[in-house]
């Protein structure tokens, strides 16, 4: 967890009771407010998300409900959040087919 580890938890506690009342009928939030109270929860839990992203994509291509074009639509999904993370974080580097730097753009 990022920052205070309690105010993380009260954070994530209160978009689940959120969530409740939204699923329930009563929804105080719309669904990009409660999209963008995602997104602050999940950069307070930064490790939470990689797990829970790997968890929901690997249930997801087990699973026999998604056809197989699909699950490579999501396999895919899941390498291209990979390579923006990683092109935010250290730029990009282009390879070869063998993994091999060829040249390096910031």
């Amino acid at each position: 967890m990022i920052g205070n580890a309690d105010a993380a938890r009260r954070e994530l506690a209160a978009l689940g009771e959120a969530l409740s009342r939204a699923e329930r009928g009563m929804p105080r939030h719309t669904p990009v407010e409660l999209m963008t109270w995602l997104l602050r929860a999940a950069a307070l839990h930064p490790a939470a998300v990689a797990e829970a992203m790997l968890l929901q994509v690997s249930d997801l291509v087990a699973g026999t409900v998604t056809g197989n074009a699909e699950k490579v639509a999501i396999i895919r999904m899941g390498w291209a959040a990979i390579v923006q993370a990683q092109y935010k974080r250290r730029g990009l580097t282009v390879v070869d087919g063998k993994g091999a730097v060829r040249a390096r753009a910031a």
